[in-house]
């Protein structure tokens, strides 16, 4: 329901953007200041600016819904990077006014020029973006736990949102990386998919990629708040009260692809490590199901021996380093995925991205190895983690 309150928004800042462009182009070309440059350039924006609402509506056929949202994807990126520019224009032509006195055709000159190079860097960094969210790095860290236990690699990837912006040949790639790893155990943080099952692309291929994972203890994975059914608009989901959220397709996918599902339980893998998989609350309130506290979960275990928490949204990290949780790994914040959100990340969570120490609990987050919403990452990175477990006695 975000999608509603944020769409008057939305659409207000296209009218100014349009408005911007035109003045823009007005003011480096006379022909472009023409009826028939302007009709047509409306036109375009219309349609563009509307892919991701006409990609929600048009149920078919496939392939041209396949195609206005990820238009749509691509413009939402677009668009904030042009806002971005649009200001720092407006705000260096004020100071500009201000400072210098600028007449009409001086102040048309530095609009041309200045607009020039904001359009320039919009396309540079919205390109750059594009193609970078398709480099898949590896990203290491180095863990010391306290305890007794054997050392051991583990493999974290989330967040892999399997849809629309989904390569069959990336998944199979993630999976070389991991297996190069020789990890002893794979964890895979939620947000599997991408809130429809229809949009997942060679279903059959990606499963048989992910079954191919090879680890000493197997693969195990904890549900997000995406990995439901669910109608989503510009990256928001579209709460319906008849539609079967809880689609029985995904756990299919994940038995075939042979990913153990860790939802409010626990398994001991053979080495003694006590792993934990965590419903995720937003997924739990709209299923109506409840989701177990970090005391209610780790009750039952032994705490002399190692526990590891599977958790999509790096939450209520204090409340289980209290409850002698060792290692917590997740994924969720996408590490902002589109500067200057990785900023704003910061703020908003105890740990947005990477590893930290709470009390004697070690966090991982993983920026994630899909996207949501926009097909693009800028300031930050798709990545897999491989990280090396050890313990003091």
């Amino acid at each position: 329901m975000i999608a509603i309150f944020l769409a008057p928004v939305y659409i207000l800042l296209n009218l100014y953007l349009a408005r911007w462009v035109l003045r823009w182009t007005g003011a480096c070309h006379h022909l472009c200041g023409t009826k028939a440059f302007r009709a047509a350039f409306i036109v375009l924006y219309v349609l563009v600016a509307s892919a991701p609402l006409t990609g929600f509506l048009v149920g078919s056929p496939y392939p041209l819904r396949q195609f206005l949202l990820q238009v749509g994807n691509y413009w939402l990126g677009w668009v904030l990077y042009l806002v971005l520019a649009v200001l720092a224009v407006e705000l260096a032509l004020a100071v500009i006014r201000r400072a210098r006195g600028k007449d009409f055709e001086q102040m048309q000159q530095v609009r041309r020029v200045q607009g020039g190079v904001a359009l320039l860097l919009v396309c540079m960094v919205s390109f750059y973006g594009m193609a970078h969210a398709k480099r898949l790095y590896v990203t290491d860290y180095d863990v010391t736990l306290q305890g007794a236990g054997e050392d051991m690699t583990v493999a974290l990837l989330a967040d892999l949102h399997l849809g629309y912006s989904t390569d069959p040949a990336y998944i199979e790639q993630a999976v070389e990386k991991i297996n190069n790893m020789q990890p002893d155990l794979v964890v895979v943080a939620g947000d599997i998919f991408d809130n429809e099952y229809e949009a997942v692309p060679e279903p059959e291929r990606i499963a048989a990629a992910l079954a191919s994972l090879d680890s000493t203890y197997g693969v195990y994975a904890c549900w997000g708040n995406h990995d439901l059914s669910e109608p989503i608009l510009a990256g928001f989901t579209w709460d319906t009260a008849d539609a079967d959220k809880d689609d029985p397709r995904m756990m299919e996918f994940l038995e075939k692809a042979g990913i153990t599902l860790l939802d409010d339980r626990a398994v001991t893998l053979p080495n003694g490590v006590q792993l934990v998989g965590r419903r995720d609350p937003a997924r739990s309130k709209k299923l109506a199901v409840q989701r177990l506290s970090p005391a209610q979960l780790i009750e039952p275990l032994d705490s002399a021996q190692p526990i590891f928490v599977i958790d999509h949204q790096p939450k209520e990290l204090e409340a289980l380093a209290q409850g002698g949780v060792d290692l917590v790994l997740s994924g969720h914040t996408h590490d902002g995925q589109l500067f200057p959100g990785n900023l704003m990340m910061r703020l908003l969570w105890g740990n947005a991205c990477g590893c930290e120490r709470i009390g004697g609990m070690t966090s991982v987050v993983t920026s994630g190895l899909g996207v949501w919403g926009p097909d693009m990452r800028v300031g930050t990175r798709s990545e897999v983690v491989r990280l090396s477990v050890h313990f003091s006695e």
